[in-house]
């Protein structure tokens, strides 16, 4: 049946790019984000990559690892940093924000495009690379890919961080026959919670052996915040250390107007309150800044800021990347964005480890386990609207002892549920062993 269904994938692939074709020159024509890495994935590399990633004699065994993008690199980064010291390591990546981030944090590790799914490109991919195990963070599926890395290179493929929302779940079953010999072709799935096996299991019957419950890399990956940069930052934004902070962290589309009118009427009891405001997409900035100019509120934009000019307004818009986790830091309540309309929320993990409550909306499914638990450890509240989220955010900041203890009891989640590494690592060990 493995063989049948990549015969009808690849069939369905083909004829999806003909009947799709106009489509997709017009978006990479008016896209430039979409365009970044194009040539790569399509297995055409530059000579300086090339030159890079090729293989010494006796070079240490190397490890592959693949991140969609920002969430997926920053839970593999500080994996892929520890294994770096006794493995070469190399990096992929889809997205444009993911690739930059992850050149940044290791210009010393080769970073790449993942390719497009079709079997030439992957196999120059794969010929260029040469990995002696391919690690994939969360759930990623690619029936090409994996057969391509698992059965004609043999290749260990794992399944790292893997998370099956019900929501995913239910879309993968109409295409069950074609996900099922990609997910037994991996050597091993460690996922993040039993529910996650249990949807992966229902779609896959993988041998016990095959699949583990390591629980969540998020847990274990939390970096610590610079002082350094914190104190410039601080300075930068004009943020002193008793000031009220709400954060906004990765909204999207469609849900900043109604965010910001809740900060206009928290404003009325809370005149001091300030706002920043961290879009998902940095480059959403002149939507943003045409959303906050109707409603006549003054503001700075983060990257205009500097040690002559700092910001002077009661509003930042944060356009930068890999600075959110320094904002919580100085933040007094982090909203994550994403929730409050149909896109699955953000990780509120990193504002909890830095003893921030935490508010989110109803659309959490993304992260839906994490979620489940912050609640149960009353560690923030999920709220369903505008009222709700005033309602919450008030709540905080005219109780203290409350506001205390939900920092506190966000600080023992994390403290309790670290793990996941230590098991990842090991068997990443063993297998290059």
């Amino acid at each position: 049946m493995g063989l049948l269904s990549l015969i009808v994938y690849n069939f369905l692939l083909i004829l999806g790019l003909f009947v799709l074709a106009p489509f997709w020159i017009g978006y990479l024509l008016l896209a430039p984000k979409t365009r970044a890495g194009f040539w790569e994935k399509l297995g055409i590399y530059p000579a300086t990559l090339q030159e890079r990633l090729r293989k010494a004699e006796n070079a240490p065994r190397r490890i592959w690892f693949h991140a969609v993008s920002v969430g997926e690199f920053n839970a593999i980064k500080s994996l892929a940093a520890e294994l770096g010291s006794s493995f070469e390591v190399v990096i992929s990546t889809t997205t444009r924000t993911g690739h930059d981030l992850a050149q940044r944090t290791f210009p010393e590790i080769a970073v790449i495009y993942f390719p497009f799914d079709f079997r030439s490109v992957i196999e120059r991919a794969v010929q260029l690379v040469q990995p002696d195990l391919m690690v994939i963070a969360e759930t990623e599926i690619w029936p090409n890919f994996i057969d391509m890395t698992s059965r004609r290179f043999d290749i260990p493929t794992l399944l790292i961080n893997g998370r099956l929302s019900q929501r995913s779940y239910k879309g993968y079953r109409w295409i069950r026959l074609l996900v099922k010999p990609s997910l037994n072709q991996f050597a091993h799935l460690y996922v993040q919670s039993q529910a996650d096996a249990n949807r992966i299991q229902a779609l896959a019957d993988l041998r016990p052996e095959q699949l583990t419950v390591a629980g969540n890399l998020k847990f274990d990956l939390i970096p610590t915040v610079d002082p350094v940069k914190q104190n410039q930052l601080s300075r930068l934004l004009n943020i002193q250390p008793d000031d009220t902070v709400l954060t906004l962290a990765s909204t999207h589309s469609g849900e900043d107007l109604p965010l910001l009118e809740s900060y206009i009427q928290l404003k009325k009891d809370f005149p001091e309150l300030k706002l920043i405001l961290a879009p998902r997409h940095p480059e959403r900035l002149p939507e943003i800044k045409n959303i906050l100019n109707s409603k006549a509120l003054s503001f700075s934009v983060r990257s205009q800021l500097t040690e002559d000019k700092p910001n002077t307004q009661p509003i930042v818009v944060l356009d930068s990347i890999g600075e959110l986790l320094t904002i919580y830091s100085f933040s007094r309540i982090a909203v994550m964005g994403g929730s409050f309309i149909e896109k699955g929320g953000q990780n509120p993990l990193e504002p909890l480890s830095q003893r921030v409550p935490v508010i989110f909306g109803p659309y959490m499914h993304n992260f839906a386990e994490i979620s489940r638990m912050v609640k149960e450890a009353e560690a923030g509240y999920q709220v369903q609207d505008q009222p709700g989220l005033i309602n919450a955010v008030t709540a905080l900041l005219t109780q203290p002892e409350i506001y205390d203890t939900i920092a506190e009891h966000g600080q023992r989640l994390i403290e309790n549920n670290r793990g996941a590494k230590e098991i990842i690592d090991k068997a990443i060990r063993s297998y290059l062993q």
